[in-house]
């Protein structure tokens, strides 16, 4: 695995780790909204944004499927 495909996994796993962090965490918590919800919430749509640039940005097709399954969204590499 060449050093380009490495830095993609990590990366990868670094963005799936903030896609959908905000549904890990209660909305409402005794009866208050839970403050760090919305910051976690754009930190999520924010990965999402920057994994589907890279999707369709990434020249080599195989790694864009590996970075696409590596980040939780393999069917979105349908949409290249």
């Amino acid at each position: 695995m060449s050093n380009m495909n490495r830095a993609m996994m990590v990366y990868a796993r670094l963005l799936r780790r903030k896609i959908g962090a905000q549904h890990r965490h209660v909305y409402i918590f005794n009866g208050a909204r839970y403050p760090k919800y919305p910051e976690l919430e754009q930190a999520s749509d924010e990965a999402v944004a920057q994994a589907k640039y890279l999707i369709q940005m990434l020249e080599d097709r195989h790694l864009a499927v590996q970075f696409a399954s590596a980040v939780g969204m393999p069917g979105y590499i349908n949409m290249r």
